[in-house]
């Protein structure tokens, strides 16, 4: 039982239980669509159709459908296929296969079907750039279509011009443009600022060859050389148009240089804002630049005039980030008159952070002439009321229970049904039943589109009920409903992370703090850096820690087997507990960032900072956010299991980093 006791979270488990009992005529077809899954897999047409012809009231029906289309397309099948689109428009699936359709139909070149198929609202960069080839190649059939064939090379160079490289679908409309003159030397130029700018270097090497002009030849070789050698920024005579070109690579080569010399960066922008116009976005990316770098080279009394003297325009353009960033260099230091300082120089909006309400209470204790002011008192009690990391150290200042806040997401049974009855709803549940998980997030994502927030709160309850934890979680957080602590965090996989904390003495609830943080449990993610499963484990990781410890693996795609990621995960977390003498912060950001990293930071701030100021100046957001929320998480997760571990050890806390 959840310590979380009210009416609503008792509705809310009531309304769990009986959504997972599944009528019989269900589970008859989930089966049967299982098995026409596998004839598909087999390649059974003829039992195909019978099989599918019992399911036709399926929510899944259309995928039946889509797999037999996708499997055998051919020309000759048009009207099934054009029927298809008609019939499931704007589905998930119908977008597949209009996508694969239009594929088809550029790889022969039948351009008529291959218009009448195309959705501008839907198309990629490749389609777009083979509709346009298709007008073009029907206006070369028809001389009274020739300011259609003006418009598709009109429309190829929007496409073409872009800082990147383009599908190499689009080489033949490109060539187009190029055999009939589109490419003319100041669209190269425009192309080969913005390949610049982005750091594409091959294209702009490859751009250059459309600049025939010595005047243009003259400014890509300075363009080119400012990028590699911010310096030559100084050739003031070299740089007197104004052009929007022109003022982007001074500012791209200021603000390089800047972590180079910033007193060459200050010489060189005070020349250049006497001769050319910046927007206020470039003028802060370059003043915060020579502030970090003036600061970094060791300047810091030339960079806090410096920053003082911009300080509205820093604040308004940057939300304040470098001020905060400033505090940071501050507390590092420990320097806590400047912490007071910096801190009464944030934005109002800031100022009321959880995170700058504690560094203020902070900076008042360690200051004699405050450290008996009643307002601290009351500063810090009302701190102590927030449900968040920052609220837990207060309560800790003030030796209280921390505060949970919960209030659970009322339940709305109307919106609720509406919300199941949904087709795309529908289908994403019963995806998520046969496990395919990343179409069942792609029919979730279509059925919330242009959810209100009641909708979000009632899509949450929804997604509760179907053991969806991670979809619950990211409702809540569309509708900006923070207090429903039952459904935000889960007791998902418990047997599994029981059975794995009493493996490797760990606390259960610090690993469901870990599989909350790492993934909403969503056993499929799969993050951009290729950590995998449940408590995002690389594979390299997963790998030496499987042959350390003889858990069986043998292949990357068992991360996303809870069992397996569960139990390679937590022997890897006792491993770094136990390289870091039981720190729990050290671990956590070393999970997160990797030891290395941590070992560097560690032998930077060299044992001389209290924990709550080395987790602040992480030089990652990411990590900072990280071990934050694995503590805090830890402590959820313990009350909810009715345990009262406090949330920093009493070594973690006076152990200086």
């Amino acid at each position: 039982m959840s310590m979380f006791t009210c009416g609503g979270v008792v509705a809310n488990v009531a309304v769990v239980r009986a959504d997972q009992e599944v009528p019989k005529f269900l589970a008859q077809q989930r089966l049967l669509y299982a098995e026409a899954i596998e004839l598909i897999r087999k390649g059974k047409s003829q039992q195909l159709t019978e099989q599918r012809q019992q399911l036709v009231d399926y929510p899944l029906y259309p995928y039946l459908l889509y797999a037999d289309l996708a499997a055998n397309m051919r020309y000759a099948r048009r009207q099934e296929i054009n029927r298809y689109l008609s019939d499931y428009q704007g589905t998930v699936k119908a977008q597949h296969l209009r996508s694969r359709w239009l594929s088809y139909l550029a790889k022969y070149s039948y351009w008529p079907a291959f218009m009448a198929a195309y959705d501008a609202k839907q198309a990629s960069v490749k389609h777009q750039c083979q509709f346009h080839l298709a007008r073009y190649e029907q206006s070369k059939k028809d001389a009274q279509l020739a300011e259609q064939k003006n418009d598709a090379l009109n429309a190829g160079v929007a496409l073409w011009n872009v800082g990147k490289s383009q599908p190499k679908e689009c080489d033949k409309l490109f060539d187009r443009l190029i055999a009939n003159n589109k490419i003319t030397q100041t669209l190269a130029w425009q192309r080969f600022n913005k390949a610049l700018l982005n750091h594409q270097y091959p294209l702009a090497k490859y751009l250059q060859r459309f600049l025939k002009s010595r005047h243009y030849k003259e400014l890509a070789k300075l363009y080119y050389q400012v990028d590699r050698n911010p310096n030559s920024i100084s050739q003031f005579d070299r740089f007197t148009s104004e052009t929007q070109d022109e003022l982007s690579i001074i500012e791209h080569a200021l603000v390089h240089l800047a972590r180079r010399n910033s007193h060459a960066t200050l010489k060189y922008w005070s020349h250049y804002q006497q001769t050319h116009e910046f927007s206020h976005r470039a003028r802060s990316a370059i003043v915060s630049a020579i502030v970090k770098g003036l600061y970094q080279q060791g300047f810091k009394t030339i960079a806090d005039a410096y920053f003082a003297d911009h300080l509205q325009l820093l604040n308004d353009t940057s939300e304040g980030r470098l001020t905060e960033w400033r505090i940071r260099q501050a507390l590092q230091e420990r320097d806590w008159p400047g912490v007071r300082l910096w801190l009464k120089r944030l934005p109002d909006t800031l100022q009321t952070r959880n995170a700058w309400r504690y560094w203020t209470i902070r900076s008042m204790q360690s200051d004699p002439s405050t450290t008996e002011n009643p307002a601290l008192q009351e500063m810090t009690e009302r701190l102590a009321r927030e449900r968040d990391f920052y609220g837990f150290l207060a309560s800790d200042m003030l030796d209280r229970e921390y505060s949970m806040n919960h209030n659970a997401v009322p339940i709305d049974e109307q919106r609720l049904a509406a919300i199941k009855a949904l087709p795309a709803m529908a289908r994403a549940r019963e995806l998520m039943f046969h496990q395919d998980m990343l179409n069942a997030n792609r029919e979730w994502y279509q059925a919330s589109a242009g959810f209100s927030d009641q909708d979000w709160l009632a899509a949450a309850i929804v997604a509760g009920q179907w053991q969806w934890h991670s979809k619950a979680i990211a409702s809540l957080g569309h509708a900006q409903y923070w207090d429903d602590v039952e459904l935000r965090f889960p007791l998902a996989y418990a047997s599994l992370i029981d059975n794995a904390a009493q493996r490797t003495d760990l606390d259960n609830w610090l690993l469901f703090a870990l599989a909350r943080q790492e993934s909403a449990f969503e056993a499929s993610a799969t993050s951009p850096a290729g950590a995998m499963g449940l408590m995002q484990v690389m594979p390299g990781t997963a790998k030496s820690t499987a042959r350390k410890f003889n858990i069986p693996y043998r292949k990357r795609s068992q991360l996303h087997n809870p069992e397996t990621n569960i139990a390679i995960a937590s022997r890897y977390y006792r491993e770094l507990l136990t390289r870091y003498e039981g720190s729990r912060i050290l671990a956590s950001a070393a999970y997160n960032a990797g030891p290395y990293r941590v070992d560097q930071w560690l032998a930077k701030s060299a044992g001389k900072l209290p924990f709550d100021i080395w987790m602040e100046i992480i030089p990652y957001r990411e990590t900072r956010a990280y071990v934050r929320n694995i503590l805090m998480y830890g402590i959820i997760y313990s009350r909810k299991m009715g345990q009262q571990p406090p949330m920093l050890l009493r070594a973690e806390t006076y152990r200086l980093l």
